[in-house]
């Protein structure tokens, strides 16, 4: 015979799981690429189109500008590496996939100017308040500064690293 409160044992024992695994892995998400070219992978001249996060059966779009999203697709192409904010304007500026954002469509490339040090901290600020957003309309408890976190050097530099499981998805249009 079934004990009355072995359900909700299960279910504790499963939210306890599943903070866990947020907490080691950190929150999915997923980048949708658009102006896919068929039997490529991943190339310079798509499109950032949404950045979801994907929790249980939610799937919350993220509240970001076309340059919040490609800094965010940057720092989880490089998620392994923590990188200073001088590193990641020199990426961004470097990666032939930031420069050449949207070169697919019709009206040629998207993105502007480079950003420097200064602005990269500036949009860390930005990213992590709409990742803050997205974790409330999911109904998750988590705080941004633990997913996009801030880890700081001998020096104080600081050096920012995305915790996150990602996937990307490519589409045609």
């Amino acid at each position: 015979m079934q004990n009355e409160s072995e359900p909700l044992l299960r279910l504790i024992k499963l939210l306890r799981a599943e903070h866990a695994e947020l907490t080691v892995r950190g929150p999915r998400f997923c980048i949708l690429h658009r102006l896919w070219q068929p039997e490529t992978i991943c190339t310079p001249g798509e499109m950032i189109a949404e950045i979801r996060l994907m929790h249980r059966t939610k799937q919350v779009s993220l509240p970001l500008s076309s340059r919040l999203m490609l800094l965010f697709d940057y720092l989880a192409r490089h998620r392994r590496l923590a990188q200073c904010a001088a590193q990641i304007a020199a990426g961004l500026s470097a990666d032939p996939f930031s420069r050449r954002q949207g070169a697919y469509a019709k009206e040629g490339p998207t993105t502007s100017k480079g950003l420097s040090r200064t602005a990269v901290k500036q949009q860390i600020m930005r990213l992590r308040a709409g990742l803050q957003t997205a974790f409330r309309q999911a109904g998750l408890r988590l705080n941004s500064g633990r997913v996009l976190m801030a880890d700081r050097t001998v020096t104080n530099e600081v050096r920012y690293r995305l915790k996150a499981v990602v996937e990307w998805q490519h589409t045609r249009y």
